[in-house]
């Protein structure tokens, strides 16, 4: 074998091992592209932003987009426009979390997990390993205080809500993910690096929802 045909080989062999390895990491993203395109999308309903809030990055909804006092949207504002973003189903073989609390400190591999309820309590930190971590939560609620993902690229961590329940960020709270609840409202009081789509949503004052373009789709 030549020494061409041999790198051919080698490099053929080692994108495959890669290829497989993310995909046993849950490297392939769950949320639809569309739900990455903007910062905030409410899904059906209003998109309220109020006093004190702030948005880098655009904002869709459903129906009306409603601006109190000082809050800021650097983006385009889209109103009236449903997304048409559907529930993604849990996918086969996901880890059951049960009913799960992330207090302290908590490290998840890479992976697909499904919850009823998820919630971290204020001061926690989660840390994300080895590739994408994406959380299904099919139940109860999904309240996230403390930290999450810090520093990471908000690829990595994406929560998906098939529930009529609400989601709540909580202030103080820093969250680098996708927050994907397209039947459910969403309040925002504190800080969401990446994006989020809930059936309405509310930006509280204090919360912040920064848009990264580097996380879209190709």
């Amino acid at each position: 074998m030549s020494n061409r045909s041999l790198i051919v080989s080698l490099f053929t062999a080692l994108t495959a091992l890669t290829s497989s390895s993310l995909a046993h990491a849950g490297a392939v993203t769950a949320v639809p592209c569309a739900a990455k395109a903007k910062a905030v999308i409410a899904n059906t309903g209003q998109s309220v932003h109020n006093s004190g809030s702030t948005v880098q990055g655009d904002v869709q909804a459903g129906s009306t987009i409603v601006k109190n006092g000082t809050a800021v949207i650097t983006g385009t504002q889209t109103p009236n426009t449903p997304a048409h973003l559907a529930v993604v189903p849990v996918p086969a073989g996901a880890k059951n979390l049960g009913n799960f609390v992330v207090t302290g400190t908590v490290t998840l591999p890479a992976g697909n997990y499904v919850a009823n309820s998820f919630n971290m309590n204020p001061g926690s930190t989660l840390i994300i390993t080895g590739g994408v971590a994406q959380i299904w939560v099919t139940g109860a609620s999904l309240t996230l205080a403390g930290t999450a993902n810090a520093g990471g690229d908000p690829t990595n961590l994406e929560f998906l809500v098939t529930s009529m329940q609400f989601v709540n960020v909580n202030a103080g709270s820093q969250i680098t993910a996708f927050i994907y609840a397209p039947v459910a409202g969403l309040v925002v009081d504190g800080t969401v690096t990446g994006s989020v789509v809930g059936s309405s949503t509310t930006i509280n004052s204090g919360g912040k929802v920064v848009f990264v373009p580097g996380a879209k789709c190709p």
